[in-house]
This record gives structure tokens, sequence and C-alpha cells, in this order.
């Protein structure tokens, strides 16, 4: 009798434990959620490439001071 209560009570949680799982799975999978990951990762791209964009300019920069080239005659295109 005993065991058939502990094996009921270990059944029980695991459904519960399963159910939980595939609840949490099906709200990742749902379509705002993706769009929301997608948002985020566009977002961290946009920042990489802005920090890129920011380190060239840099670059160049201390690349004119170093050979003497004048900047104010250059007309930089902006590269976004």
């Amino acid at each position: 009798m005993i065991k058939r209560i502990l094996w009921f009570v270990i059944g029980t949680l695991a459904g519960v434990y399963a159910v939980t799982r595939l609840k949490k799975r099906a709200q990742q999978l749902a379509p705002e959620s993706l769009q929301a990951s997608a948002d985020k990762v566009a977002a961290a791209i946009r920042h990489f490439g802005d920090e890129v964009r920011a380190g060239m300019a840099e670059r160049e920069t201390e690349l004119r001071d170093a050979l003497g080239i004048d900047t104010a005659s250059d007309d930089r295109e902006d590269y976004r």
C-alpha cells in the first residue's frame, strides 16, 4: 500500500515537472518570444557595428596624426 502511494506521488511530481517544463518551452517558442530574441540579436549586432566604426575612426585619426596627413581637407564618408 505504501509503495503504491509512493509511486503515485513520484508519478504526480514527475507529471507536474514535465508539464511545467513544456509550458516554459512553449512560451520560449512563441512568436512574441522569438521576435524579442531577434530584436535583442539585432540590437547587439548594431551596437557591435557602432563600436567597430568608432574604433576605425579612432585608429584612422591616430594613423593620420602619426603620418602627418592633414585631416581638414579630407571628405570622409559616413560608413553607416
